[in-house]
């Protein structure tokens, strides 16, 4: 792996917050411009964003229509709870963007969204639809009331796209887990892939859904990270040092057979191990 240096200063500047989306109770969608003509985001890829005063964190990218982009997020930490209070009219810094990107090379995609993992898909999801895929896209959540971009989704007026909603308490869609319904469609019937990003354990699962229909996989894994470029280590797997910065997030199956770590555990920003 090379690090080229001038990822270091990959620097957008500061953006004002133009509009903010409440997608539920707790997840908001920023949205900001990015006038630099040379910037372009592809699914999957990720920013850095500081907030002033707090600390600076990457964030998939859910939305862009150039010059517009959009980020969603939930709260969890300082980062992201400082950043679901931010307003229109407010600053955050960008670096970006960042990483490697969903590239299906089939036409008839799977594609599994978990939680909070449906933002880049959604993303994913609208360039497909785009370029004339054949898309059936699982949107899984604990409950109703933690799904988001339904409305959006729902809207998407192309009879090559299909939404199946799953809910692990059956208060919306399918009761049960999404790993239950990709099964059943995968028995019915022929993808050529399958794009997903949530939970780790849940990923696992449909890789060996993937492996054992033969289907191209790819997945966007979530690591701590401090600079985004390949520089500071904290984002390595195990064994090979795969780094998600550079490396990922959106790694293909084959890549993510080599990686150990995969759906078993991930690390603190301590370096200690935490099993999922």
């Amino acid at each position: 792996m090379t690090v080229n240096l001038g990822d270091l200063v990959q620097q957008i500047g500061s953006v004002e917050i133009t509009r903010v989306v409440e997608e539920n109770l707790l997840v908001r969608t920023l949205y900001f411009e990015l006038q630099s003509p040379e910037i372009d985001i592809r699914p999957g890829q990720f920013l850095m964003v500081w907030i002033p005063g707090v600390d600076e964190i990457p964030m998939s990218v859910s939305s862009w229509n150039k010059p517009e982009a959009g980020i969603t997020v939930l709260p969890v930490g300082e980062a992201t709870k400082s950043m679901t209070r931010l307003k229109k009219g407010d600053s955050v810094g960008i670096r970006g963007p960042f990483g490697t990107s969903f590239q299906p090379s089939y036409r008839k995609q799977l594609v599994v969204g978990g939680g909070i993992g449906i933002a880049p898909l959604r993303f994913l999801v609208r360039t497909l639809v785009g370029r004339s895929s054949e898309v059936t896209l699982i949107a899984a959540a604990r409950s109703a009331s933690n799904l988001i971009f339904l409305d959006e989704l729902k809207g998407i007026s192309n009879q090559k796209f299909q939404l199946i909603i799953s809910t692990d308490d059956g208060t919306a869609g399918f009761n049960g887990l999404a790993t239950d319904v990709a099964k059943e469609l995968l028995s019915e019937q022929q993808f050529g892939g399958i794009c997903t990003c949530g939970p780790e354990p849940m990923m696992a699962k449909l890789f060996g859904l993937a492996q054992s229909t033969k289907i191209e996989f790819q997945a966007s894994l979530e690591r701590f990270m401090k600079c985004g470029c390949g520089l500071c280590g904290t984002c390595s797997l195990d064994p090979n040092g795969d780094l998600v910065c550079i490396d990922g997030p959106v790694f293909t199956g084959n890549q993510l057979a080599k990686i150990d770590e995969f759906g078993r555990y991930q690390r603190n920003a301590m370096g200690i191990k935490m099993k999922f």
